[in-house]
């Protein structure tokens, strides 16, 4: 009797696991697919480009330009007590106005470079006299 238990045991068991096993699936595989560790050469799909590397960045009109390092300056809180103009054309683009401090001159002229493209930066701030 005790045979016949252990054999019904090993036979359920036995059954259990075949059944359990995914169809189309190799044993010790999991159910998904899974992406490999190092990715394979991404392959381009015919008549598609690669895109360009060496593209020159797009330049902002000067308008763009003046906007952009106007709002920059505007929000940045370190810059609420300066009085800062920007004008830019073609090939510069001049700062003029007063600051308290190096600290806000730096940060004016970040954010101005950051917007410039390749026009040239022109530094006319004055610091406050305290």
């Amino acid at each position: 009797m005790k045979r016949l238990r252990m054999l019904c045991g090993l036979a359920f068991l036995l059954g259990t696991s075949v059944l359990a096993q995914p169809q189309g699936q190799p044993p010790n595989s999991p159910p998904y697919g899974t992406p490999p560790t190092f990715p394979e050469e991404k392959r381009q799909t015919p008549g598609q480009m690669p895109p360009d590397q060496n593209a020159p960045a797009q330049r902002l009109s000067n308008h763009e330009a003046a906007e952009q390092i106007q709002q920059g300056l505007e929000s940045e809180p370190g810059l609420r007590d300066s009085n800062i103009a920007v004008h830019v054309d073609k090939k510069s683009l001049v700062l003029t106005g007063t600051i308290q401090n190096g600290d806000q001159h730096d940060q004016a002229l970040r954010i101005a470079r950051s917007y410039a493209g390749d026009r040239q930066v022109v530094d006319k701030l004055k610091m406050k006299q305290s």
